[in-house]
């Protein structure tokens, strides 16, 4: 789609679509979810990456920009080691990041899937159910003008899922793992998305 056709598609907030159909077993997940509603996976997190590759002038815009998306100062993203080629040192600021919890992660979830046409591979998920996916350009972001001071920045979207049971493993305290029988799996994951957030998995 282009960025002309984008920019005149309804807001995700008040945009209509039919519900994308489920398979068999992604029915039975959510028969199961309401018939013990604990069981039902949701959103821990939602993390949005800058990934500028470098330090400087670009950085510093990135910075900029996903404090502004986000509405919170974004952390640095360091080099975990040299690299020659392409002028990078250990440990030198390379990219920002923003952890998003609560109904600030779920918003800019739906905006972030709006922006890739609420369309994503199956490879896009991992063994666990989470999610991760690219935005070319934050300005197919809904509501977002061009800035020249900015420029324009592709960035890479993380949402990961838990459950009830799942806080035992991040204790400080006589941390457990999660058994294997209570994790979210990968088909759970893409149930979960489609059901709750309409999204297309090819």
């Amino acid at each position: 789609m282009s960025r002309r056709s984008r920019i005149s598609r309804t807001p995700p907030e008040e945009e209509e679509r039919e519900p994308v159909p489920l398979t068999e077993e992604e029915q039975a997940f959510v028969k199961e979810w309401k018939t013990h509603p604990m069981l039902k996976p949701r959103i821990h997190k939602v993390t949005v990456n800058f990934a500028v590759g470098t330090s400087g002038p670009k950085l510093e815009q990135a910075r900029t920009l996903c404090e502004r998306l986000t509405n919170q100062t974004p952390a640095e993203g360091k080099a975990k080691e040299s690299v020659r080629g392409f002028g990078i040192r250990k440990h030198e600021p390379i990219g920002v990041f923003s952890t998003l919890r609560g109904e600030l992660a779920t918003e800019f979830l739906k905006k972030s899937l709006w922006a890739i046409e609420d369309v994503v591979s199956s490879k896009n998920f991992d063994t666990f159910g989470n999610l991760s996916f690219g935005v070319t350009e934050h300005l197919n972001l809904p509501n977002i003008k061009y800035d020249p001071k900015i420029g324009v920045h592709g960035f890479d979207t993380t949402v990961v899922l838990e459950r009830a049971g799942y806080r035992t493993k991040r204790r400080r305290q006589r941390a457990q793992k999660i058994p294997t029988k209570h994790r979210i799996t990968k088909e759970e994951g893409i149930a979960f998305f489609k059901h709750e957030f309409n999204l297309g998995v090819e």
